[in-house]
């Protein structure tokens, strides 16, 4: 099986994410359930898949993690910019971190 490219790591995270607040609801039937329970487990074989191809990329891509999970929003600008730097040469990519860019200049406006 062939790495799957940033975009579809994200679209598979958005499956799980999806599921996961699916199955928390009420009133969904057993098939349902069992469907969406199918869905997320299938989703999972795949990262974990592609973290048994490159381990190395789990370990390389956690500053981008960290970035998503907002750790770097306490960050003074100069700083978070550094970090914006460092990842984007990392990934060769800007698409990942403009979310979590406008996040964290929409926290520091409202600060």
């Amino acid at each position: 099986m062939a790495p799957l490219s940033f975009t579809e790591k994200r679209k598979v995270q958005a499956t799980i994410e999806t599921q996961l607040t699916a199955l928390g609801e009420t009133g969904i039937s057993f098939s349902a359930k069992r469907s969406m329970q199918k869905e997320l487990e299938d989703a999972f074989a795949r990262l974990n898949e592609q973290i048994d191809l490159q381990p190395e990329a789990a370990q390389q891509n956690q500053k981008l993690a960290d970035l998503i999970a907002g750790k770097f929003n306490d960050f003074e600008p100069v700083r978070f910019l550094k970090i914006l730097k460092d990842i984007t040469d990392e990934i060769k990519s800007v698409d990942p971190v403009k979310e979590p860019s406008i996040k964290y200049i929409e926290l520091k406006k409202a600060a």
